[in-house]
């Protein structure tokens, strides 16, 4: 599975992807819709809108750590299969 390379921001804060195009964080924008008429205070209207940068950053994090904690947990139990099944009876 390839995973699209995310832009880094110099203050080290995380870029949150509004649209295919546009990436906002609280210091930049990033992408081809930087260039447009203000695509980036819409962009920073509707971040603004979903609770804020702040507010959208925990609410990804956590879906992130739910997702890893889910993988995790399907490991774990595809170990355990397996190593039930490998048991001398």
């Amino acid at each position: 599975m390839r995973h699209p390379v995310k832009p880094k921001c110099k203050h080290k804060c995380r870029f949150l992807q509004i649209t295919d195009e546009l990436w906002l964080c609280p210091h930049a924008a990033y992408g081809a819709a930087t260039d447009l008429a203000g695509a980036v205070e819409e962009g920073r209207l509707l971040l603004d809108q979903a609770g804020g940068y702040d507010a959208v950053l925990a609410r990804i994090q956590q879906r992130e750590e739910e997702a890893l904690a889910a993988a995790r947990m399907r490991r774990e139990a595809k170990s355990q299969r397996l190593a039930d099944t490998l048991k001398y009876r």
